[in-house]
């Protein structure tokens, strides 16, 4: 039969090893890459049956690399399994999304790699052919410790499974005694039934020499003899029975003492187990109250790096090219993170002194314009608050069709404010009435803000006064 071939795609070299161990304990062949590109250039002069590619690698990642794969025809048909520790619904419907066949876990159980193979027609179904197949170990790994409602359901399951055995096993004991006394008794009626009604004859006595008449049955003879030697079997089985009986019960109760000490030893196991699982979740919820606050802490300070570099011309649309590559990137490492929630973008206006040209558009007034000469000191925009006024094409084709904003956990929201509702970051230039510095100012305004929030997290009232999309 010819041997399948997959390609594990890793930058970990202990990763790549291991599952390769894995896949070829299943005789199959095994091409290693250490990046993504590096996957792409094997691709390009040579084909696997399936691909294994990890999440998190330098330069392209695993989700860019699967992309790459897809959007290829030669590669396209290739199943592709994410093989990686990241977890989630929002990752797989991601994975999936991007045209991933699944998500399988680096502490991947044998069982489960073993029906992973089959599905990727990998390796036969020795189950459906008959054949018998070592099941898998099942391993229990502890809850994270911040999942209380986790490690309480595992510690209810496991209390709940220990005192049933321990308990079946009482009941087992005391089956076994109740039936052991039953066969006894039984064994000894029929004892007693068959000494009672046994027929052979009992002689008078030894025959004479010479006289063959003596050593016959006397008539009236027969039974007399047999009664006292039936008595006596009865009374010295009776007497070994009940030895026999008393062994064991006193065993049995043994038994019976040792399985209520192990019953008790447990239920204390249990009790301590408790203990330290409360105070556990005690040091979880302090650790996971103080996560969150790291956690905004990161989302405020990532919110002002990206907004260092939000402001735009007057006359270029908010939610241009630009801002789709910034948008595109973030929406990809935020869900890389595990974020699910809202990312705002928000639209504000300055206040530019502008003129008209000769085919009437606005254009920035002479840096030594008067500001009270302006044409018009606003915004082309002053009284609009629609975000189609504001979105290019590309943009508008991103938030409606990619799979990074559409069922992937995260919501991409537009906020277009006109500009009375717009919130100025520089405050209008003192003691100058010149149009340079009047526009320098509208400059740091005109901008579009980006605003993280995680899911449950409460919304900021400045969205609710423009139009949002």
């Amino acid at each position: 039969m010819v041997r399948k071939r997959a390609l594990v795609v890793d930058d970990s070299p202990s990763a790549r090893l291991a599952l390769q161990k894995l896949l070829e304990e299943h005789d199959i062949d095994v091409e290693v890459a250490d990046s993504g590109e590096a996957a792409l250039d094997f691709l390009k002069h040579d084909s696997v049956d399936a691909i294994f590619m990890d999440h998190t690698m330098p330069g392209m990642d695993g989700l860019e690399t699967v992309a790459a794969i897809k959007r290829n025809p030669r590669t396209a048909t290739i199943p592709v399994m994410m093989y990686t520790t990241k977890e989630g619904e929002v990752y797989v419907s991601q994975a999936r999304a991007l045209g991933a066949v699944g998500v399988l876990p680096k502490q991947v159980q044998p069982g489960v790699l073993y029906g992973m193979l089959v599905k990727l027609a990998l390796v036969r179904d020795r189950r459906a052919a008959g054949e018998a197949v070592e099941p898998p170990r099942l391993t229990v790994e502890p809850p994270a410790a911040e999942d209380d409602y986790d490690r309480q359901a595992l510690n209810t399951s496991v209390r709940a499974v220990l005192t049933r055995v321990l308990e079946e096993q009482h009941v087992a004991l005391r089956s076994d005694i109740l039936r052991a006394q039953s066969d006894f008794a039984r064994q000894v009626a029929r004892q007693v039934v068959r000494e009672v009604l046994s027929d052979q004859p009992v002689t008078s006595g030894s025959p004479a020499d010479g006289d063959p008449q003596q050593g016959e049955t006397q008539p009236g003879a027969t039974g007399r003899g047999r009664w006292p030697r039936a008595m006596a079997a009865l009374l010295f089985v009776a007497v070994v029975g009940l030895a026999v009986l008393g062994e064991l019960v006193v065993e049995r109760g043994r038994a019976l003492d040792a399985a209520a000490a192990g019953l008790a030893e447990a239920r204390a196991s249990l009790a301590a187990a408790d203990s330290q699982l409360l105070q556990l979740r005690r040091h979880a919820g302090a650790s996971r109250a103080d996560a969150d606050v790291r956690y905004s802490g990161l989302l405020q300070a990532l919110e002002w790096q990206l907004n260092r570099s939000g402001r735009h011309a007057h006359n270029e649309p908010a939610f241009n090219g630009r801002r789709l590559e910034l948008v595109s990137e973030l929406l990809r490492r935020l869900l890389a993170a595990g974020f699910e929630g809202t990312v705002r973008l928000t639209s504000h206006l300055g206040e530019f002194c502008l003129m008209a040209d000769e085919l009437g558009h606005w254009q920035l007034a002479d840096p030594d314009l008067s500001v009270d000469r302006c044409e018009l000191l606003g915004h082309p925009l002053d009284d609009s608050s629609f975000v189609s006024d504001r979105e290019t094409v590309d943009f508008a084709d991103f938030a409606a069709t990619s799979p990074l904003v559409n069922g992937s956990g995260i919501e991409l929201e537009l906020v277009a404010l006109d500009r009375a509702s717009s919130r100025p970051r520089y405050p209008p230039p003192l003691g100058s009435d010149r149009a340079e510095d009047w526009n320098r100012i509208a400059a740091g305004n005109n901008r579009v803000e980006i605003t993280l929030l995680p899911m449950g997290a409460a919304a900021p009232d400045v969205a609710l006064a423009g139009n949002v999309r």
